[in-house]
């Protein structure tokens, strides 16, 4: 399917202004990457600076609407990026017209898409690329969660690639940014794209988050999962979005640390220590750990302490969860190198004690996701479930496509490992797409994931992905190999 795009060249004058504009922001951005901030330190996607879309707000946004609509030579601007230009001005305080981010796509030119899309186009390959098969990435990750680059060198190499593609086949090259519970490099990204459309003309933009969630899962040994959900074509901009996941990972934080002062008031002997809990997950799991999933990590680290010399020391005092709380706070957003030393575990042996650890389990349970069996759900007090992610996009004025991500491995959870029917885990697919209000569209048939996972083979994604086409009505995305180089 060949999507259009406005390739009429600016005047001369909008032209050099627009070359100035770039190579200050973009000096900026280079001369700041290390912390993948610009100069303007309102340009982090703080809750703070984003405001809720005003009445003033939605009509300013139309008469910008109507405005591009009727200069000559410009294509008309959507809602969707006429909000997407309202964002980015009151994150930034600049201005980048709407009509710049006419090659941003909305949720609802995704859903055009989603249907011409199959899995040979998402897998980027020598081979692929010299045919134009290689047609879509969507899920990239760049340094704000669990990826190597910034964003800068991420749209680069995208742009770069999209001008070859277009050169071959007359068509534009569709990306998606899918950073790990986290909007800050979204809105980078949308930002450098509108200050360079010429750049970026034969790239279409498709702004993502992956989220993780909770949900039940029969054969597991705990009773519930977690797994991620894609999220296509929402505005990163949104007071409703930003607070989302700001909250997700506040609660995630909050968690970790009322999790561990409580343990250390039943059990002072253990000296647990939350900042050698972010010290280690700082060295061992990387930035992309410490914000996805933190519940795991917590776990973990209690499980590790408990089992290593007990050092009799007291409870910590505020002033140490203080300081531990700005560890935590800044894991997300500092780049942390590889270390030479290695990781080097606070203990190697698990809790012996029942008792111990049946106590621990319950302090987790008051503040991270468990299953009760008494009402038959998942509950959680730090982490998304399938219900609220629900809730929160479908307030959007556009509400955005969900995919689910990784989704084989959904499998062990609901099938028996011998059996490979995928009976079971095809019809929880269509509950959630029914549950859906109407976003659920698609599953990531070739993922990034896959490839590192030394137990999964080639032929039994191929026979997972053909049960899910023939047995739902989701459609295809994926992520290509490009991670890992």
């Amino acid at each position: 399917m060949e999507i259009k795009v406005n390739t009429q060249i600016p005047s001369v004058t909008r032209q050099l202004n627009y070359q100035n504009k770039k190579q200050n922001s973009l000096s900026n951005y280079v001369n700041n990457s290390i912390d993948n901030r610009f100069i303007n330190d309102k340009f982090i996607g703080s809750k703070d600076n984003i405001k809720t879309l005003s009445f003033k707000g939605k009509f300013t946004s139309f008469i910008n609407s109507l405005r591009y609509k009727n200069e000559e030579q410009e294509e008309p601007s959507t809602g969707f990026t006429s909000d997407l230009a309202y964002g980015i001005k009151k994150v930034t305080e600049n201005n980048v017209p709407a009509k710049n981010l006419t090659n941003v796509l909305s949720p609802q030119e995704f859903k055009e898409i989603l249907p011409y899309l199959h899995a040979e186009n998402f897998i980027d390959t020598p081979e692929n690329r010299e045919k134009g098969i290689y047609c879509a990435e969507l899920d990239y990750q760049s340094n704000f969660s669990s990826g190597k680059e910034n964003v800068f060198e991420i749209l680069d190499k995208a742009a770069t690639y999209a001008q070859e593609y277009y050169k071959k086949t007359g068509k534009n090259f569709i990306f998606a940014l899918t950073d790990r519970d986290s909007l800050e490099g979204l809105q980078h990204a949308i930002r450098i794209f509108g200050e360079n459309p010429e750049k970026y003309k034969h790239l279409k933009l498709l702004p993502g988050l992956k989220l993780s969630f909770a949900h039940k899962a029969p054969t597991s040994i705990i009773g519930y999962e977690n797994s991620e959900m894609l999220i296509y074509g929402l505005n990163p901009y949104s007071k409703n979005v930003t607070d989302f996941v700001d909250n997700l990972i506040k609660k995630r934080r909050a968690m970790t640390i009322n999790f561990i002062r409580d343990v250390n008031t039943l059990y002072p002997d253990f000296a647990y220590s939350i900042i050698e809990f972010a010290e280690q997950n700082k060295l061992k799991y990387m930035k992309g750990y410490t914000v996805s999933n933190l519940y795991w990590r917590a776990r973990e680290y209690a499980e590790t302490k408990g089992g290593s010399e007990i050092k009799g020391t007291s409870k910590v005092p505020d002033e140490i969860v203080n300081e531990a709380q700005n560890i935590l706070d800044n894991l997300s957003k500092v780049y942390v190198g590889s270390d030479e030393k290695g990781y080097s575990a606070v203990g190697s042996s698990i809790i012996k004690d029942s008792e111990v650890n049946q106590t621990i389990k319950k302090v987790f349970e008051k503040y991270s996701t468990h299953y009760d069996k008494t009402q038959n759900k998942v509950i959680s007090a730090a982490e998304n479930l399938y219900e609220d992610m629900i809730e929160c996009f479908g307030k959007e004025p556009e509400k955005p496509v969900m995919a689910l991500a990784s989704p084989f491995y959904f499998s062990h959870y609901f099938e028996k490992p011998e059996t490979e029917t995928f009976n079971n885990v095809t019809e929880f697919f269509n509950s959630l797409q029914k549950d859906s209000d109407g976003m659920l569209l698609g599953f990531e048939s070739v993922s990034p994931t896959y490839e590192k996972d030394a137990y999964v083979t080639p032929e039994i994604i191929q026979k997972f992905n053909k049960e899910v086409r023939e047995n739902t009505n989701l459609k295809e995305v994926g992520g290509s190999l490009i991670n890992k180089a």
